[in-house]
Formats: structure tokens, C-alpha cells, sequence
């Protein structure tokens, strides 16, 4: 506010003080004698009481322009509401306000001028409560009080010019374990190491330039033409390294002029990103935010969670930020500490992953792109969430960007930011032949003991031939099956019989009320963002109950759906929500929040309904004509599962493989597994291998990679090329 604007109203205040105490020796000796005038007097008092009552319920809302409106035109002559509002906005970003309580305590009134009295108390972020008690001044004006405002009305302290600053203190970031306390995500010491031209000296230039090409991404020639061209006082950033890592350089450059070493610390994701997409990465504030985030506390330049649990859990993991809020004078001296708090570290969070699975389930993956969910079926603790290809967290940190790597996640087809597990919506595939075939025995259209005789193609709905997946494959027709078998062999026939006959028997919506059932079309509840995939409400026509039946049409799921549907059939009809955070532990004190399984619901299947799938399921994997039979058939464990090969509208199909361990292992709680390959072809060739690695890598502790991949030389070593692979000749199967 400008200065002379300042003494008017200052001058103006010093009146309002004086004039009350004038009037009193005025009328004292007649003020009792005119009942009519008392009675005004009183009603002047407590209209003025009104305005202030007002002025201090909109500061309550930080409704400024109504506040400027009950302001005198003196007081809005002087300040313009954009000034006014700043003023207050300023004041309470300073102060990292969270709310406010005001109260009018007395008012006086004498002629055209009044005074209230108020107390107002600030609860801060930072620096706990600060409570004042000003002087409120009203001047007459249009027949109605109206505010004389001046900066003091904001905080006493402030009516001289003064102005407040707050230094803060970061609280340190929690971090992010495994189940078992392994570490995923922390802090590390680290440097950065740069030049600054004008202070290297000619004979050590050769050094200095062959020992940072040791560590950096620069040749020595290189470092020495970009010294060439930066001036002489402007330092030139070469790394950011863990300070570990270049033990050896810095004991070397240490004692080399114009190098510079800058220590610090900095959040670090382990082994280049274990389970990028649930832990997600830290982002500087975005521009938009930052008086929002100024406002916790937070300081301009600082870093928050932009994805995953990091986003999710952003102000556990953040903490209490401390700090000290100074009261500085009009020269800009510091003239009183008004208050100050602590920081308090964030809590820790516990994930429900297993470190060595995730690890190694994401090692498995080659370039495919693909999606890998590892549950617990009994909790729905997600032990390993996999979507490929996956990304570096630690390429989002500024201070260490390799900005070709970071441009690349924004611009590779493959869309390696995308959580393929939790927000990719597919069709199902044979996968949702478990789905059908529970609405088919719940409506009592079949029985376990039905049979049909399982050819090449289907005269569906007297209208249109559909195939079977043993026709494209040129392999005998599977014959004579049981309902069971028929789910067995994956019989695309069978199924289009049961979707036919569910419609003209009147239950066009059957399969989609059963999908809904079964948990597809809506999210899980997981932490994350994930898709909501997509169920028609029912089936528009005969044969589009036909195709949905195998898990074509519009049906859509994401492989996080199938794993808890498949979790429940093992469990006993239980969906649970899917939870990837065990526990968050403060620094000191008990958790704040320890997992307990949440059931979402119960499978709308008879337990009969339900054995006659499993059984299903266990054929699929130890009947010799299983579809998944070939390649399980030297797994060490007990499975059930169901293969599946999802037909797209371009590329080729998507292969499935969903299923569950049926183990007697205290150690080693049973689990689900469902894998997912983008345009990977058969789900038995494919997808299936996948599933016996995850299975092993549990079982035994990261130690048995359950055999090779079909697209490995060796475990986790990509073949080159990558081989494209084809149904084995003694294979019986080929979805």
C-alpha cells in the first residue's frame, strides 16, 4: 500500500480513538435523561456489531470481495479489491492457514463513529494457533457502518508496514517396503558434479575431462567442446550420480579446480524401478498448484507424489512440514519470532508386495506388452502387479533426468506408462467361458452331465456359422463333452450354445447379470486408478449372446477383474478388494493403518454351481486334452486354470491364461494368478508359461524359475531375435 494512503488511514484510526472518549465528556451529565436517544444509541451499537459480524463470517469463508464490500469508500479509495484480496490471500498462504474462528466481543458507538472489538484465531499448518484481538473502526456513511480498513485488521502486528515470512523446515519422505520390509522406494545421498570453465586450469583440463567421462554419458572430447562453448562463469551441469557410485571419480576431482560437487539427497527407486506403476514417481509442483500446495506447507520448488501410491498417499508420506513464522520490519528486518512447530517425518508405508517376485516377474517379460497379477485368495493382497513394458521412476527427478529416456515414455507406442494390470480393458476371451458357464447351470439350461459334441462350427441361432478355435488350428474336432469338457477343451461350440439357448429361453441378460456378479464392469477398489471394463446390459440379439458367451463382443474386463473373480472361486465365493498397502507405520508410534481383508461381495453361484467349475478348471490343467495341459504339465504344483485367446478387431489375439495354486503350504498362502499378452496369440503357448513361472518364483522363495519362456534363451534373457511361437506338434491344446 503506498505510504500516503498508510497515514490516512492511520490518522483516521487515531480519530476514531479519540472521538468516543470526546462525545462521553460531552453528554455525560444528559445522556439518561432521553430515553428515545439511548434506545437509537443501542440500535447504532448493534448495527455496527452487525457489519463487523459480517465482515468477520465472510473473512471465516475467505469471501474477500464480500468483506471489500462492507469497507468504507475512504478504505476502497485506498485499496483496490485485487490488492485487498492479495493481501489476505498472501497472508494466509504465509501462514499456511487452515482455518479461521472470529467473534465479535463488545462495540461501542458515538455519532458517526463506532469501534468493535473481536478476537480471531488462526489455525496454521506450521506454527499451531495464533490468536489476536484487534480494534474494528466503522464510519457512518449512507445510512448504514461501513469498515475503515487498514492491514492491521489482519494482524495487529502488520499496521506499521510490516510484513510476515516463513521459513520452513521439510519434513523427510517416508518410504516404501515390500510386505517383508525390503526396500522399494527411499533416499539416498547423491551428487552433482558440474564445471565452471573459467576456473579449470589448462594442465588438469585432461583429467578432469577423462574421469567425468567415466561416469557420465560424455566423451572426453565432448566434455572439452562444451567447456569451449559455455562461458567462463556459468557452471555447466555434467551428472547427478548416488554418491556411492562415484567414490572412486570424487576422490580424484576433489582437489581439481573449476569442479563443483553439489550433496544432497534424493528419492530413489530401487533396482530401476520395482512396481513403477504402484509405486508411481515424484513430480516438481505444477504451476497451476503451487499457491494450493504453498498453502500446506509445502515449499515452490518441492516435489510431490504425481502417480501410484506416491500420489495416492501423498500427505502420509509427506508429513508434517515445520517451520518459523517471522514478523519482518518496513526496512526488511527481522523484528520478532511469532510462532514456530516442528517437522514431523511422513509414516512409512508397508506394500502387500513380494519384492524378488515382482522383481523377477518383471524380468520375465521381455519386450512384450503384457500385464501380470499375483493375489492372495483368501485376503486379496496383490503380491505382484506387472504391466509391461515398464519404466524408470528415477528418470522423472530433475536433478538426475535423462531427458531421451523420459521423452521416450511419452512418445513410445508401446505406452510404457500405462498400467496395462489395473486400467487395460480387454475382451476375456475363453477366460469368461468360467462366467457362462455358471449363468448356464444356475438357470438350470444344463447340468454337469449335459453333453454336446464339440465339432469345427456351430449353426448358431439358425443364422450364422461360427468356428471353433480347433478349426483355424487345423486339429481334430474335440468330439463328445461333458459340460465340464467341455470348458475343458475350451469348446467354442458349447459355449455358443449356451449363450444361444440362455436367449431364447428368455435370459438375454443372464451372462451380463452373471458378469456383474462375478465382479467385471465396475472397479475393484484397488489404490489405484484403474478401468471399469464393460458389460452390456444384455444381449442385443441371439448371436451377440453367441459371441459373448466365449467372451467376445462388447464385452471389455482388465486382468485386476479376472484375478479377483478367480481368487473368489478359489476361496469359496469371496470377493475381496484388492489391496496393495500392508501397513503405514509413522516414525514413532503405532500404525495409522494395518490391512484387513475387505470382502466386496459374494459370487451369486450355489456351491454346487461352484465345485462343477473348479473341477472344470483342474481338467483344463491335469486332463491329458486340456488346453492348458502341455504346457503345465511339469509344473511341481497343484493348479487350476483357464486358458483363453481373445480375438481384436486389428493385430492378433490377446492371450490369457487365469488360475489358482490349490497347495497345503502354511508358508505360502494360495494365490491367484491371471497374465495378460497384448497380441500374443495363444494363451496356452503364451500366457500360460508366464503363469508356471509366477507360480514357481512363489512357491520357492524367487529360486525355481518354473522353465524357460517361449521367447528366452535363458531365464531372463531375451532371445534375439525374438522367436514367434508355434504350437507343439504332441500339443493337444491351442487356446
Amino acid at each position: 500500500m503506498p505510504s500516503s494512503k498508510r497515514r490516512i488511514l492511520s490518522l483516521f484510526a487515531i480519530l476514531l480513538i479519540l472521538l468516543p472518549i470526546l462525545a462521553a465528556c460531552r453528554s455525560e451529565a444528559g445522556a439518561g435523561s432521553n430515553p428515545t436517544r439511548a434506545a437509537a444509541d443501542i440500535g447504532r451499537v448493534a448495527a455496527a456489531q452487525e457489519v463487523a459480524e459480517q465482515f468477520l463470517a465472510a473473512w471465516q469463508r475467505e469471501a474477500y470481495a464480500e468483506m471489500y464490500g462492507l469497507l468504507s469508500t475512504l478504505s476502497q479509495d485506498a485499496i483496490p479489491l485485487p490488492d485487498f484480496t492479495a493481501q489476505y490471500s498472501e497472508f494466509a498462504t504465509t501462514i499456511t492457514l487452515q482455518s479461521l474462528e472470529a467473534q465479535a466481543l463488545s462495540a461501542i458507538a458515538d455519532g458517526d463513529y463506532a469501534q468493535v472489538a473481536y478476537r480471531v484465531t488462526f489455525e496454521t499448518l506450521l506454527v499451531g494457533d495464533l490468536t489476536r484481538e484487534p480494534l474494528m473502526n466503522l464510519v457512518w456513511e449512507n445510512r448504514a457502518w461501513r469498515i475503515q480498513w487498514e492491514a492491521g485488521l489482519i494482524l495487529p502486528e502488520l499496521a506499521d508496514g510490516s510484513r510476515l515470512e516463513m521459513v520452513y523446515e521439510i519434513s523427510d519422505r517416508g518410504r516404501i517396503f515390500d510386505r517383508q520390509g525390503a526396500p522399494l522406494a527411499g533416499y539416498e545421498n547423491a551428487i552433482a558434479l558440474g564445471l565452471v570453465p573459467g576456473e579449470i586450469q589448462p594442465d588438469q583440463a585432461d583429467l578432469i575431462y577423462e574421469t567425468l567421462a567415466e561416469i557420465s554419458s560424455y566423451s572426453a572430447s565432448d566434455l572439452a567442446e562444451m567447456v569451449e562453448r559455455t562461458p567462463d562463469d556459468w557452471y555447466l551441469p555434467v551428472v547427478t550420480l548416488m554418491r556411492e557410485e562415484v567414490a572412486a571419480q570424487l576422490e580424484v576431482l576433489r582437489n581439481l579446480s573449476g569442479v563443483r560437487m553439489d550433496e544432497f539427497r534424493t528419492r530413489t527407486y530401487l533396482e530401476g524401478g520395482i512396481a513403477p506403476h504402484a509405486l508411481g514417481y515424484l513430480l516438481y509442483i505444477p504451476e497451476a498448484e503451487v499457491d494450493a500446495y504453498v498453502r500446506l506447507g509445502y515449499r515452490q520448488d518441492e516435489q510431490i507424489g504425481a502417480a501410484g501410491l506416491e500420489a495416492i498417499y501423498e500427505k502420509e508420506l509427506a508429513g508434517t512440514r515445520g517451520g518459523s513464522l517471522y514478523l519482518v520490519g518496513p526496512e526488511g528486518e527481522i523484528s520478532k519470532l511469532l510462532a514456530s512447530g516442528s517437522a514431523v517425518p511422513g509414516d512409512s508405508i508397508y506394500t502387500t508386495l513380494n519384492r524378488t517376485l515382482q522383481l523377477k516377474l518383471q524380468q520375465s517379460l521381455g519386450d512384450l506388452r503384457a500385464a501380470v497379477i499375483v493375489m492372495e485368495v483368501d485376503t486379496g493382497r496383490v503380491l505382484a502387479m506387472v504391466s509391461n513394458p515398464g519404466f524408470d521412476p528415477n528418470a522423472f527427478d530433475e536433478d538426475s533426468l535423462d531427458s531421451d529416456l523420459l521423452t521416450s515414455y511419452f512418445t513410445d507406442e508401446d505406452q510404457p506408462l500405462f498400467n496395462r494390470a489395473a486400467q487395460g480393458q480387454y475382451p476375456p476371451g475363453s477366460t469368461f467361458k468360467v462366467v457362462s458357464m455358471a449363468a448356464a447351470l444356475e438357470k438350470d439350461i444344463f447340468t454337469a452331465n449335459s453333453t454336446f459334441n464339440c465339432q469345427h462350427a456351430y449353426w448358431t441361432c439358425d443364422s450364422v456359422y461360427l468356428y471353433d478355435w480347433t478349426y483355424s488350428h487345423g486339429t481334430a474336432s474335440s468330439g463328445l463333452l461333458s459340460l465340464p469338457e467341455g470348458l475343458m477343451r475350451s469348446c467354442n461350440p458349447w459355449f455358443y450354445r449356451i449363450g444361444e439357448t440362455l436367449y431364447t429361453e428368455g435370459y438375454e441378460s443372464a451372462l451380463s447379470e452373471m458378469a456383474v456378479g462375478f465382479g467385471l464392469g465396475r472397479e475393484t477398489g484397488i489404490e489405484l486408478p484403474e478401468g471399469s471394463g464393460n458389460i452390456p446390459e444384455t444381449a442385443a440379439n441371439c448371436v451377440t449372446s453367441s459371441q459373448m458367451a466365449i467372451g467376445q463382443g462388447e464385452i471389455l474386463v482388465t486382468p485386476l477383474q479376472v484375478a479377483t473373480f478367480i481368487a473368489a472361486l478359489a476361496n469359496g465365493g469371496t470377493l475381496y478388494r484388492p489391496a496393495l498397502v500392508e501397513e503405514i507405520d509413522p516414525l514413532n508410534g503405532d500404525p495409522v493403518q494395518v490391512f484387513e481383508p475387505e470382502p466386496t461381495g459374494e459370487l451369486p453361484i450355489s456351491e454346487s454351481t461352484r465345485e462343477t467349475v473348479l473341477e472344470a478348471m483342474r481338467l483344463v490343467v491335469e486332463d491329458s486334452r486340456g488346453t492348458a495341459n502341455w504346457a503345465l504339465r511339469n509344473l511341481n504344483y497343484a493348479v487350476s486354470g483357464k486358458t483363453g485367446t481373445a480375438q481384436t478387431p486389428s493385430g492378433d489375439s490377446h492371450a490369457w491364461f487365469a488360475g489358482f495354486t490349490r497347495e497345503d503350504d502354511p508358508d505360502h498362502p494360495n494365490i491367484a494368478v491371471v497374465v495378460l499378452v497384448e497380441n500374443g496369440g495363444e494363451g496356452s503357448e503364451m500366457a500360460a508359461p508366464v503363469f508356471a513361472r509366477a507360480v514357481s518364483l512363489y512357491f520357492s522363495d524367487g529360486e525355481d524359475v518354473g522353465g524357460l519362456m517361449p521367447w528366452e534363451d535363458e531365464p531372463f534373457v531375451p532371445s534375439e531375435p525374438e522367436p514367434t511361437p508355434t504350437i507343439q506338434p504332441d500339443s493337444p491344446s491351442g487356446e
